[in-house]
Formats: C-alpha cells, structure tokens, sequence
C-alpha cells in the first residue's frame, strides 16, 4: 500500500475550474441525436462510477433527491436527444452534489459554434448575490453604466438568466459559483438564449432606468476590442515601492518554470532589500499543488503539511488510473500486476494518509519579511489550501474575502467519458483535511475582510497596513 500511497502523492493534481469551464470534452457533436434508451445508459454508467470513485457523494445530497430528478428527467425525454440537451438536462443534477471537483463538461463542438458565431453578446458583467451588474460593454458611450444592474436582456429577466446559469456550475459556495460565471458569461448565456443581432439590455441604478443596445459580434471583433487587457500571466512580479514587492500568482502551472520564476523573484526582492512582500491568489483556481509547497519554503522557516489527512476511494477505476501511470513510467510489469493485486483488498474503501510536517525543497527560507495573501472568492482547489497552510500556520497575513473553495474539501479529478454521449464527466476521487485538522465547511476566512472595511480593494488595504506599519 505504501507504494499507492507514494504515486498518488507525487501525482496530486488539483486542477482548476476555471480550466474545467473553458475546455469542454473532444470529438462531440451537440446535434447528434440518442435514444432515450441510450441516454438511460449513460446516466446509469455515469451514476456507478460516481458512486464508485467518490469519497463520500451524498455527504449534501441524498441519493434519494438525487433518484428523483434523474427520473423526472428521464421521463421528461421525448424520442431523440441531443449531447447538449442532455447536458443541459443533467449537468445541473451532478452539480447538486455540490463538489467543485466533480460535474460535466460542456462539449468543445459547442464552445466552438459559440466562438465562430458573429452574434455574440460581448460584455463583462460583475455578479454578487443573485444580480447582474454591468463591469464593462467596451463602448465608450456607455462606460457610465459600469455596476449598473441589469434588469433583461431581451425581454427575458436578469433573475432568470441568472438561476438558469448557477445550474450549470458546479461547487458549494454561492460566490464562487457566480465568479465561474463571470469568467464564462457568453458560454453559459446561449444555451438557454439565441444569438441576435442586436441586444436590448433594461440596467438600472437606484430609481434610474435606461434602456442599452449592443450590437453582436464575431470572436475576432471582440479581442480586437479587449486588447486593452493585459494577458493573463500564471505567475508576474513587480516591485510597488521601495519597500514592498507584488506576485500576481494566478495558476498552479508548471512547476519547473514556477521554480524558475521564484529563483529570479526572490533574487530581485532580496538585491532589492525589500521588507514585504504582497501575493494575489484572487484569481487563482488551483493546478500542481506542489507549487503551494515551494512557494511556503521560500516564505516559512518552518516544517509544514498543506493537508493534515488525506483520504484516497480506492476503486477499480482509480486502481487502473494509477497502474497506467506506472506503465508509463516503464515499472516493471510483474511489479505492477503485484501492486494492484494488493490494491484490490483495499478496494471500496477510503485509505487515509495522515500528513506529516516536513520541507520538501529549501533548507532555508529565502525571505524574511512580512508576507501579505490577497484572498477572495475565485481562490479555489489548491490556491485554498495555499491560503489555509498560510493561515493554520500563521505564515502571513489574509486580506480579502473568504475563498470561493472550501479549506477542507474534496479533490483530484478523475474523468471518464460516457458512452453514447461521449460527454467528459470528473469527479474527486480523495478528501483533503486543512493543516488544523478542522472541518467547518467554510472557506479560508481572512484576517482582514473587506466587508468589514467599506468593500475597498484588498491590495490597497495591504498597502495602507504596511504604510503604518512603517508610519507613513
């Protein structure tokens, strides 16, 4: 069992949703009709191996409500079905599990047919609490409105659109389902909506109304009109003041080019003599959470775990995941044969793996001021435990909101494809206890909430701590 344990540790990937959301499943096409009889048969392939690979499914639903709407669904199929009709019939019930690490992907062919259409709506709207305001149309005349609330978009209520897009997200907590969203808005708002060529939007402000119209667009006309944004960069650093440095870190990617960009950084930051240095994971949705452990070396002096326990569902699915990974790692065939011969006694079960503090990189830290986390609701997956392993440890400081991913929680995908459909379904196969051994169902909770001081943004609230601290 040791050796399991040993590859399922080198090999833990907690991938983020953002890329989940943007990379549907291959080789679909969404106007190819099943059978009712057919659909049936992936549903029940998609339920058993849930049931199978999962930790715990129903740790927020029932498997009862879950039978019910599966049925309701099922009898509601009238002759043929499309793969996106089906996805927009049961991806809403897969995210009822409330697991951001488990859910179905939308199918490329239709990201594609969305990307070639030359209708689309092109804005960025922000959404907090079940409404939609306005972030930015990219026409001038009407940068005014920016957070203003809309009310319909042609004809049909905000409210609407709003409760028809939340069911195709999965996770538990309401502000990141809403930031998943906003990073998606134009994928999620066709497939319940037409593409037009023209878009009557009611936004209102207070007791004002007005009435907005927005042309659709191809693709290729909205990045001409988005190049005022930046790309985004996994990981940047620049240097704020002559005391204080900023990493904007948004992905867990690429651990030999993370490690890289950390030698040059910290290089810069101690030629620099700099004495605080500010990391924004407000954007970041997870990856390699090796990254996480190279980053604390840098910062921490100590020894340290990011997940106090570990708990594996070892099945056939993931006995075969891992025996394949050690193939390709050209293992020794009888080896293998052996290892999962003893992996099925285990099969069923939940094999627990208590973390042990230790240092995996650095004898040293590499930086010995005050560290500043900027935290809020599409910090999820690994940039969580980040921010728990910071907070539980009392590396640096929180600033921002709480997390949009749980602190203990749910992880490490494994996905399957279906078998009429060929609709890519991922689902958690381990369970990830925070560094205190605590579970509230709660995100990482800052230290300094900006709820609690006038929703003012995080990085200049760690601008003006650091200022006094220095009693500027």
């Amino acid at each position: 069992m040791k050796r399991l344990i040993k590859l399922i540790l080198c090999t833990v990937l907690i991938i983020s949703m953002t890329t989940i959301n943007v990379y549907g499943a291959d080789n679909i096409k969404t106007d190819e009709k099943i059978t009712k009889t057919q659909a049936k048969e992936d549903i029940e392939f998609m339920m058993e191996t849930l049931e199978s690979v999962h930790p715990d499914l129903y740790f927020a639903v029932s498997k009862e409500d879950i039978d019910r709407l599966i049925n309701d669904e099922l009898k509601d199929i009238d002759g043929l079905i499309t793969s996106i009709k089906f996805y927009k019939k049961f991806s809403p019930i897969i995210n009822s599990f409330k697991d951001g690490h488990t859910g179905m992907r939308l199918p490329n062919d239709y990201i594609t047919k969305i990307k070639n259409n030359d209708e689309i709506l092109f804005i960025n709207v922000h959404i907090k609490d079940g409404k939609i305001h306005i972030y930015d149309t990219f026409i001038d005349q009407y940068e005014k409105y920016k957070g203003w609330e809309i009310q319909s978009i042609n004809g049909k209520k905000a409210s609407k659109i709003y409760d028809e897009m939340l069911g195709y997200v999965s996770g538990s907590k309401l502000g990141f389902k809403e930031s998943s969203i906003e990073n998606n808005f134009v994928l999620y708002y066709y497939l319940n909506n037409e593409p037009k060529d023209e878009y009557m939007i009611n936004v209102k402000n207070g007791d004002k109304k007005e009435i907005i119209k927005i042309q659709g667009i191809s693709l290729e006309e909205a990045q001409k009109l988005n190049d005022k944004e930046e790309k985004k960069q996994d990981y940047i650093y620049e240097k704020l003041n002559n005391n204080t440095g900023l990493i904007t870190f948004n992905s867990f990617s690429n651990f030999e080019k993370f490690e890289e960009f950390l030698a040059e950084t910290f290089e810069e930051i101690n030629k620099e003599k700099l004495d605080n240095l500010i990391i924004d994971l407000r954007k970041n949705g997870g990856g390699n959470s090796r990254l996480g452990d190279l980053l604390i070396e840098y910062i921490y002096d100590g020894r340290y775990t990011q997940a106090n326990s570990m708990d594996v569902k070892i099945s056939d699915q993931i006995i075969e995941h891992y025996t394949n990974l050690m193939r390709e790692t050209n293992e020794d065939k009888e080896e293998i044969e052996k290892l999962k011969s003893e992996y099925m006694k285990y099969k069923g079960e939940c094999y627990t793996y208590k973390g042990q503090p230790s240092r995996k990189f650095l004898d040293n830290p590499k930086f010995q001021g005050d560290v500043y986390f900027l935290i809020g609701r599409r910090t999820f997956s690994s940039a969580v435990m980040l921010a728990s392993t910071v907070k539980d440890y009392n590396i640096g400081y929180l600033i921002g909101e709480e997390t949009g991913g749980i602190a203990s929680h749910y992880g490490d995908l494994y996905q399957f494809g279906l078998p009429n459909t060929h609709l890519k379904i991922f689902v958690s196969h381990k369970y990830f206890t925070r560094p205190n051994g605590l579970d509230t169902g709660r995100g990482v909770l800052p230290d300094y909430d900006i709820n609690d001081l006038g929703k003012r943004d995080a990085l200049e609230i760690a601008l003006e701590i650091i200022n006094n601290k220095h009693g500027k």
